[in-house]
């Protein structure tokens, strides 16, 4: 079924669906059933940054095989961002680790002194890692994940996105635009390279992003930090894109202006006559081309993961493709509506959603401090987080107990269990990211006996392997070791 249908059948099925949601209570008994092993020996991976292969590589493999039975490496090939190289900020440039072969960048402004990281000279971090890794069994992916800031190379400037006053952005809920050819260009030509250049088992690309509706009210974690003027994306290519498709593109603008001010009212608590979710809607009733943008937004980025996976399998088709789904689809309905993995079955050798427990509870309180100043406005925090736990059907602790306790195994064990679903009946198979050790504000500690039970809930919800996430660099030993102990429990390691 192509994404934009949706008819009577469906609608009957979604409802069926929503209703499930009333039947929390039968939770305790899966929650306290025994993992399954897996009927195959599963995927455990984990991401890992440019300094942890620049230096003892061996030594960095050994370790996460022997504490946590990985058999397979994701790093961070490609990145400006210090935190996933693992690298102090301080005169971190970054780009490719690896070395780009320019016969493969034709169709972008790049040059190969714009891509290449600077910081280990010459050195091709992924050609050395490989046959390290193949000596111990392992597998190695090509990790592309989304820089959330402009790199500092001149070049990248016209890839970015425009915002609906026409300014260039710079920086996350931003990105470089799906249609702009220059981004287009570099991002297949990069996994063209990849493919080609080096003998990797996959590649797994992220977009920690959305549209500009859902950018506007800051729906994501730490979206308060949104700026409601900034919604995106108004290029020409864009603007083309809409127009063929039928969208009035000035409409569209005066519906974000509307929006604008909607949130501006909102964030210095000025409450609609009519309350704040009557007021957004009423905006949507006014300005449908509002809805209309970000579903031109979302599809777009569909179609570039289409392209990344007939790229990849039109010159190897056995590589593995997949996906990294940002962690927004665990506290957002809006985004959640956007990632339709049943869809993306037929594009995905693999879907990872991002189920970061231990950080979860403050990240949805984040996620509900930011629209509570508009769509959700008119609720308290505990009944706005009571909203958002029916909705996506969790079964978490209260409002000022969930920071510090984050989310429980049970959330990383419905979650899968809704992944898997999804992807019934198709090749797709699901591993779910876990965190180690992610630092994020105002969050409990992560600890050995946390990390374990995370792993059994996603093979208790039918996970196909984990990905031990965020970055090695991050990861305490013993913290990582907990990934080991639920292995050895299910006789996997």
């Amino acid at each position: 079924m192509p994404p934009s249908d949706f008819n009577r059948r469906e609608f009957i099925k979604a409802a069926a669906g929503a209703a499930s949601l009333g039947l929390l209570a039968q939770s305790t008994a899966a929650q306290s059933s025994p993992a399954p092993a897996p009927a195959r020996t599963p995927m455990i991976g984990i991401q890992l940054g440019a300094a942890s292969l620049a230096k003892e590589t061996g030594r960095v493999l050994d370790d996460v095989r022997q504490r946590a039975g990985v058999n397979t490496l994701f790093p961070f090939i490609y990145s400006h961002v210090s935190t996933w190289a693992g690298l102090p900020a301080a005169g971190f440039r970054g780009g490719n680790f690896a070395v780009p072969h320019m016969e493969y960048y034709k169709d972008t402004n790049l040059t190969y002194a714009d891509m290449r990281a600077p910081e280990f000279g010459d050195a091709d971090l992924l050609a050395g890692l490989i046959p390290a890794a193949r000596q111990r069994g392992m597998k190695t992916f090509a990790w592309i994940l989304e820089d959330n800031v402009r790199p500092p190379v001149a070049g990248w400037e016209a890839m970015y996105e425009i915002d609906f006053h026409s300014r260039r952005t710079n920086r996350h809920p931003s990105g470089p635009c799906y249609n702009n050819p220059l981004y287009r260009g570099f991002l297949l030509g990069l996994v063209e390279d990849y493919v080609r250049s080096y003998d990797i088992d996959g590649v797994m690309w992220a977009s920690e992003r959305q549209g500009g509706l859902f950018n506007a009210l800051g729906a994501y974690h730490n979206g308060q930090a949104a700026n409601p003027s900034q919604a995106t994306c108004f290029c020409e290519f864009c603007q083309q894109k809409g127009r063929a498709q039928g969208i009035d593109v000035e409409r569209a603008r005066a519906g974000f202006t509307a929006l604008e001010a909607y949130v501006r009212a909102g964030r210095a608590h000025q409450r609609p006559t009519d309350g704040y979710f009557v007021a957004f809607w009423r905006i949507l009733l006014n300005h449908p081309e509002l809805l209309a943008w970000e579903n031109l937004w979302s599809r777009s980025r569909e179609e570039v993961q289409v392209a990344i996976y007939r790229k990849v399998k039109s010159i190897k088709p056995a590589l593995q493709v997949g996906w990294h789904i940002w962690h927004n689809a665990s506290f957002s309905p809006f985004h959640r509506a956007e990632e339709d993995f049943a869809v993306m079955t037929s594009y995905s050798d693999f879907i990872k959603p991002v189920l970061y427990s231990n950080c979860a509870g403050r990240r949805m309180q984040q996620f509900l401090e930011s629209t509570r100043e508009n769509v959700f406005g008119d609720l308290t925090e505990q009944q706005a987080l009571d909203f958002g736990y029916r909705v996506l059907n969790y079964n978490e602790a209260p409002w000022d107990r969930v920071a510090a306790t984050g989310f429980s195994d049970d959330y990383v064990r419905r979650e899968t269990q809704r992944t898997r679903d999804a992807v019934a009946g198709t090749p797709t198979v699901v591993w779910p990211g876990i965190d180690i050790d992610v630092q994020w504000e105002g969050v409990g500690p992560c600890t050995p006996e946390g990390v374990k039970q995370s792993v059994l809930g996603a093979f208790k919800g039918g996970a196909d392997g984990v990905l031990l996430s965020r970055n090695y660099s991050e990861m305490k030993p013993a913290n990582l070791s907990g990934a080991g102990a639920a292995l050895k429990e299910l006789g996997l390691m």
